[in-house]
Order: structure tokens, then sequence, then C-alpha cells
């Protein structure tokens, strides 16, 4: 369980914290399982960060805020019709996630955070099928960076060059073209023959 009182490596993650309880007692949110409240944590920094760059000012965190993408999709396309072939590529996806796994060594800590992590490598994975679309064939894969969000990646790999806001009232960092279009390239390792997304 995530606790306001942890000791932050910054004001930033302190105050992130800090929104994401009193986000989670707003919106009536509780996790079973301690492996999904840290996930669901990652993925409510990437929304904040996303809101803090939008140009807009009617954006803003709402119950949505630690809902990823494809758990917002299902949702929306609920009431709406499921889309051609969605169940057979969700069950690929699982196929894929379980190879993906095993490839890569990866644990989770429980179920909620393996639920969660799956639904982020899902996410990751339509960004992959769209690239490898556009490009007309497939040069784009996932690596083992594949079930986590890009500020995860970021910290992940470039810790050095990371920027963080210094409270909310701080000007936010300038956004990169990736982190205003979403699902555009953000990280792309490998040669030129065969790119790994992430």
């Amino acid at each position: 369980m995530l606790l306001v009182s942890l000791p932050a490596a910054d004001l930033y993650e302190q105050e992130s914290r800090r929104m994401f309880v009193e986000w989670k007692a707003k919106n009536r949110k509780t996790y079973t399982y301690a492996g999904e409240e840290d996930c669901r944590y990652a993925v409510f920094k990437e929304s904040r960060r996303r809101v803090a760059w939008s140009v807009g000012a009617s954006s803003g965190l709402n119950g949505f805020s630690a809902t990823t993408v494809e758990e917002f999709n299902r949702s929306y396309l609920r009431g709406h019709g499921v889309r051609t072939g969605e169940e057979s590529y969700e069950q690929e996806t699982r196929w894929m996630f379980v190879g993906w796994k095993a490839k890569y060594g990866k644990t989770y800590r429980d179920v909620g955070e393996e639920k969660c992590r799956y639904r982020l490598f899902m996410s990751n994975r339509r960004v992959v099928v769209r690239l490898n679309a556009a490009a007309r064939q497939d040069v784009y894969s996932l690596n083992q960076l594949g079930d986590l969000t890009n500020e995860e990646v970021q910290q992940r790999c470039y810790p050095e060059t990371e920027d963080r806001e210094l409270s909310a009232g701080a000007k936010p960092p300038s956004p990169t073209r990736a982190d205003l279009v979403p699902g555009l390239l953000v990280h792309c390792y490998g040669t030129e023959k065969n790119r790994v997304w992430r």
C-alpha cells in the first residue's frame, strides 16, 4: 500500500503519491493487491505528467487516471459492441504475454500487478502493430520493457536525464512530440532491419 509518509526521491514524487492517495479516496478506488496498487500508481503518474503537459486548460485528472488505454477502450467498447477480431486478438496477446514473460524472466508480486502489467503490455503491443502496419512489414517488436509506462522506461533507461516537476505550481517540462501524440514511437532500439519499440 502506498502511503504519503514514505520517503520519496524528490518533491514531485512526494506530491504524486499524495495526489494518488487523495484521488483513490475521491474516486473510491481500492486495490486488493499491493502489486496492483504500485502498477496503478505508475499509470496514475504517467497520466499526471500528460495532464501537466496538456495545452488545453480543460484537461485534468479524473476517475480514469489510473486506467490503462486498453481498459478504457474496453469499457467504452463494451457498450458499443466489440471490434471485429477483438477476442482472437486478446487471446493471441495473452499467449504472447506468457511467452514474453518466460523469455525475459518476468515475475510479478501478485495477481493484481500481473493483470495491470498485462494491460500495459497489450497497449504497447497495439502500438507495435500500428507501427508495423505503417511500415508495411514486421520491423518492430516488444523488448523486456514491454510492460512499462513511458515514464518507467525513461526512469530505467535514462535516469540521468530525467526531468521532473518540482511542484504543481512549477512549470512542467516541455513535452516532446512523442508525449503529445499517443502511440507515437517513443524509444527505438536496434538496427534499421529489426527495431524494438519501447
